[in-house]
């Protein structure tokens, strides 16, 4: 047997070279008493968030801590690479033009439905000479969609001892008329002037006037301007009395406009067999039309769909935002960066830029409702606007994570080639 040549049954010494002849050894040579280090399967060549070891096994990214996430994404904004002010402002002039259109839209259905009652327009009359029971006039503003309810019948004459060349108009009537000549207001004692006879006058509310049946103090001064309303109340003295006895009509304010509930004016009739006259019904101002369903010009406005077209601009600018980064998103991947930990710090820059479009949006929404003139409908109404705000911008930070997940590292090298 040739020197040098492995004997049958002998083992290649340890550490040293292999002899002639022989196979070399499978696996990693270590020196004599040093330790085999263990295999975790991962190779430490991999480089790249995916990549592969023996046995195909894919290799974790590190982790990062959430520190770093907030801090790598602050600086990102801070130094422009966001391009927070751009988006921000595109932001605040689609989603906020959208729901600034919304909100004058809203505002427009309530001051229509403020200038429809303030012209009358939701008084109904019955008119029945001696046959309307004032305290059944009366009894009606407990029905619901009746805010006011009072009866009304001539009363005796009356002279201002200033005006000797003029007799007024005198009537009676019991204290809930008031509330359907001006909504809410609630009379001190002496006769009610329509404003233009209180200018004529010259008095207001608590002064005394001298008439031919001795002086009479102004319990309140309700407007009555003509725009078409019936005149019976324009130039006229009223004398608050109590809802006893038998009136002329009976006048109720109904909000919102409901003809069924117009009907209950019926019950505040007393049959009078002997009375040629028969009852009527009319509004006291119809220039403005039978009826105005606020509910329904509500729903039925145009800008109703602002939040859903918020919803999709919102959607698409957080895609762009973002698939305007993908090289350098990419490029992260690439260097082992947890896409956990980046799509968390993509969803933080957008948050920075679209809260402060929100924040930019909610006084210029407020200044919009103000045109509504009461204060919980300025609230409602700035409350709508602002879902259409946040639907906006809540679209714009699903839309940002959805183009980081989408982001993928083996394409980096087609991103860079169309960057």
């Amino acid at each position: 047997m040739p020197d040098g040549a492995a004997r049958p049954g002998l083992a290649t010494p340890p550490g040293g070279p292999p002899r002639p002849g022989t196979a070399p050894p499978r696996g990693p040579v270590t020196a004599p008493g040093a330790s085999t280090p263990p295999d975790d399967g991962a190779d430490p060549r991999a480089e790249a968030s995916g990549a592969v070891g023996p046995g195909d096994a894919p290799v974790r990214a590190r982790a990062m801590r959430a520190s770093s996430v907030v801090s790598e994404a602050w600086r990102n904004v801070a130094t422009g690479t966001t391009r927070a002010a751009l988006f921000a402002a595109v932001l605040v002039v689609v989603v906020g033009s959208l729901a600034a259109v919304d909100v004058r839209a809203v505002v427009g259905v309530i001051e229509g439905a403020r200038e429809y009652r303030d012209a009358g327009a939701s008084v109904q009359i019955l008119e029945a000479p001696g046959q309307v029971d004032g305290a059944r006039c009366e009894a009606l503003t407990g029905v619901d969609g009746i805010n006011a309810a009072g009866a009304l019948r001539v009363g005796s004459p009356l002279r201002a001892l200033n005006l000797p060349s003029s007799e007024l108009t005198g009537l009676e009537a019991t204290p809930g008329l008031l509330g359907a000549l001006d909504r809410g207001r609630v009379a001190g004692a002496g006769l009610w002037l329509s404003a233009d006879l209180a200018e004529a006058l010259g008095v207001t509310t608590g002064d005394s006037i001298a008439t031919n049946a001795g002086p009479a103090r102004v319990g309140a001064v309700y407007p009555y301007p003509d725009d078409g309303r019936d005149r019976a109340l324009g130039y006229a003295a009223v004398a608050p009395v109590p809802a006893t006895g038998l009136f002329d009509s009976c006048w109720v304010e109904i909000w919102p406009v409901d003809p069924e509930t117009a009907i209950l004016l019926r019950t505040a009739l007393v049959a009078d067999p002997s009375s040629e006259a028969q009852p009527t019904q009319k509004q006291l101002n119809g220039r403005l039309g039978a009826t105005y369903d606020a509910s329904a010009e509500f729903a039925d406005r145009l800008t109703k769909p602002a939040p859903v077209a918020a919803v999709v601009l919102g959607l698409a600018l957080g895609l762009v935002a973002i698939r305007l980064r993908r090289l350098e998103l990419a490029a992260a991947l690439h260097a082992r960066v947890p896409r956990a930990a980046l799509t968390w710090q993509v969803l933080l820059e957008t948050a920075v830029w679209s809260g402060v479009a929100v924040i930019v949006a909610v006084p210029a929404l407020w200044w919009f409702a103000a045109g509504v003139g009461l204060p919980t409908d300025q609230v409602s109404t700035w409350i709508l606007g602002m879902r259409t705000v946040l639907a906006g911008a809540g679209a714009v930070l699903i839309g940002a994570v959805a183009a980081a997940l989408t982001t993928r590292e083996k394409h980096l090298f087609k991103y860079f080639k169309e960057r």
